[in-house]
């Protein structure tokens, strides 16, 4: 059996959601670093997962909170420890991965993200919202097969403005609506006090413009008692409200038939996805933008994954084989 809960993350002060490229050297920029950063609209799905299993632990009196540091308590290797062996069976042991299923305790599934104000829940636009994709005579060569050609009817490039967000009451918001950026300019010193070269930086966060906060639907396979609670997110540990209730509704019935049927059959994405060879393979077309993901696997090290290309929220897939590309 299944327990379903709506979790809610509500920001205490401007938050930072850090991605693959912000302050410092990388990949792109391995000499120079770069000096301004613009935090993410939404975290991680790992950085959800992270915060959820911690909080899970605290509230389970599994962790030991020190000032040296978070741990859960045992008695060594090869011994056994029934603290240990229930916090490996409430949230599991194993690390998120793309490349395979990981053992992740009783936590069954996190929904996409989406934001609530007051009563009203909101998630991505779909970018077609506005206009129709139209297949026109003819078709076009991609290697060694031939496409069919499509065009956007009604779009213009200078005057066509989509509206980022939508509930399941039709109104339409931009993230701005929910969100304003504050800006930090700074320089950081060393510890002897001397500029550092790559010290100067200019930071963009964000805070709530009302009482908007983040929501997910959080699917476990045993029912749990949790307190409100004050939890740590984000690349600065901003502290966030986070406060959770039973749900009747999962992620797919609060949103259902929110967006309009077009006259092409199409898959609109709600959160950033990872495709599959075959759901490439099963699109005619793709309206939509990449997002760069990579996570840390040793944050010791600062050792990442690979690097993943997600198609960013809201992106649409369209298909003649609907059935195809939903599997």
């Amino acid at each position: 059996m299944s327990y379903r809960y709506r979790v809610t993350l509500k920001p205490l002060e401007p938050f930072f959601f850090g991605g693959e490229f912000t302050f410092g050297a990388d990949d792109s920029r391995k000499e120079s670093s770069r000096y301004a950063a613009t935090s993410t609209e939404f975290p991680q799905q790992t950085a959800v997962l992270g915060m959820l299993r911690k909080t899970m632990l605290i509230q389970n009196g599994n962790l030991t909170m020190h000032r040296k540091g978070e741990w859960v308590e045992s008695f060594g290797k090869g011994k056994f420890s029934q603290n240990h062996e229930d916090a490996k069976k409430l949230v599991g042991v194993e690390a998120f991965s793309y490349e395979k299923s990981a053992d992740l305790g009783v936590i069954e599934s996190i929904s996409p993200l989406f934001i609530q104000e007051e009563n009203e829940y909101f998630i991505a636009n779909a970018k077609d919202d506005t206009f129709e994709v139209k297949e026109i005579e003819g078709s076009m060569s991609i290697g060694k097969s031939r496409q069919k050609v499509f065009v956007f009817e009604g779009y213009d490039a200078k005057e066509s403005n989509r509206v980022e967000y939508i509930s399941k009451c039709k109104n339409k918001k931009n993230f701005s609506d929910f969100f304003k950026i504050v800006e930090t300019v700074g320089i950081k010193k060393a510890k002897a006090g001397e500029t550092e070269e790559d010290g100067f930086f200019r930071k963009k966060s964000y805070v709530p413009t009302k009482d908007a906060c983040f929501t997910f639907i959080l699917t476990l396979s045993e029912a749990i008692s949790w307190k409100s609670t004050i939890v740590s997110l984000g690349a600065d540990q901003s502290s966030f409200m986070l406060s959770i209730e039973k749900s009747e509704s999962d992620f797919e019935t609060l949103f259902q038939n929110i967006y309009e049927a077009k006259k092409l059959s199409r898959v609109v994405l709600s959160s950033e996805t990872l495709l599959s060879k075959e759901a490439y393979e099963a699109t005619d077309f793709i309206l939509g933008e990449r997002q760069v993901y990579r996570q840390l696997i040793n944050s010791r090290k600062g050792k990442k994954s690979k690097r993943y290309y997600l198609l960013k929220r809201g992106s649409v897939l369209y298909t003649q084989n609907i059935e195809t590309l939903e599997k």
